[in-house]
């Protein structure tokens, strides 16, 4: 019926519980395909993989990138419908179903079904605030509502027909290829987000997204990409609000490494962008990056003064044996 492709480079430490909660999602009866793409690792991959015997499909292939796994998953999956899961993260109990029972109450032409995620460390414990009450209802995005922020996990169940169509993944991004994904398939066929958690997201300070210059610049990558397809056509207030959020975000990882007076210097790109953006389209509080903006140059300043003290501490130590 659906087919969970699991692709993996190096994760082999990570990789037995991302299995583990695919192989459980044939509960009650319902079925799937556990398929686990290998992509050139050179860990215990293999033997982690191997270990499960029948319970799934285990295939490697020279190193060729997250995209390109992918999209040969697709093509050798035994199912039409497919679900990708990240070889560091989990599955809750019946996420694969639920994700299921929405795609067939949903309006006809749905080509994607996402869900949402919950944010835990290495040891899958929950980081920041808790998640929000789930309420099981579906909503519908546009392409646009996407080119303004990123709006699905990668978790997402998908009719591999409509991607395999439009090219699959991108290969030349080397993050946010699944949010270009998604994008381009909104610009053609339907959409939705089911307001359910199905997904534990390991942010285990590996991850791509952690990469802040990686991740800023394959964000703008994918807003050109946008604003290229003819599908879409967007205007140039789109773009702007889309390019003042991606500032506002890339901010935002670069504070969370530390890095206050980048992350002041991206929030001041953002307002310079757009000074006024709607935060009903962007989830961004009127003000708050104005207010965001003094509070990183402060956090800059005392990080600034506290290494200047640390070093004069050490130059005194070290002249007073």
């Amino acid at each position: 019926m659906i087919s969970i492709i699991i692709p993996c480079y190096n994760y082999a430490h990570y990789l037995a519980d991302a299995v583990e909660s695919a192989i459980q999602q044939r509960q009650d009866g319902f079925q799937v395909e556990v398929l686990v793409m290998d992509d050139g690792s050179t860990d215990e991959t293999s033997r982690v993989a191997t270990g499960f015997g029948d319970a799934i499909r285990y295939v490697k292939q020279a190193n060729a990138g997250l995209s390109a796994t992918r999209n040969q998953g697709m093509r050798i999956a035994a199912n039409d419908l497919v679900v990708f899961l990240d070889a560091d993260d989990v599955f809750l109990p019946g996420a694969v179903k639920a994700l299921w029972e929405a795609w067939q109450q949903a309006p006809r032409g749905l080509a994607v079904m996402a869900g949402r995620e919950v944010v835990v460390d290495a040891q899958m414990h929950p980081k920041g605030p808790q998640a929000q009450e789930e309420t099981g209802q579906i909503q519908e995005f546009s392409a646009y509502d996407l080119v303004v922020r990123n709006r699905f996990a990668p978790a997402v169940l998908a009719d591999k027909r409509v991607l395999l169509e439009l090219g699959g993944f991108e290969s030349g991004l080397r993050a946010s290829e699944d949010r270009d994904m998604w994008i381009r398939v909104a610009a053609r066929h339907r959409v939705a987000k089911l307001d359910k958690i199905i997904l534990w997201k390991r942010d285990h300070g590996g991850n791509m997204s952690r990469a802040a210059h990686r991740q800023t610049e394959c964000i703008r990558q994918v807003i050109a990409r946008a604003a290229a397809n003819t599908d879409l056509k967007l205007n140039s207030r789109d773009l702007r609000t889309a390019v003042a959020v991606c500032w506002y975000q890339s901010a935002l990882m670069f504070a969370e490494g530390g890095q206050f007076g980048m992350a002041a210097w991206r929030m001041l790109c953002s307002i310079a962008t757009a000074p006024l953006i709607s935060s009903k389209q962007t989830s961004i509080a009127f003000f708050s990056r104005s207010r965001a903006v003094a509070r990183l140059a402060l956090a800059s300043l005392r990080n600034q003064w506290v290494l200047s003290s640390c070093r004069k501490t050490s130059l005194t130590c070290h002249g007073n044996p």
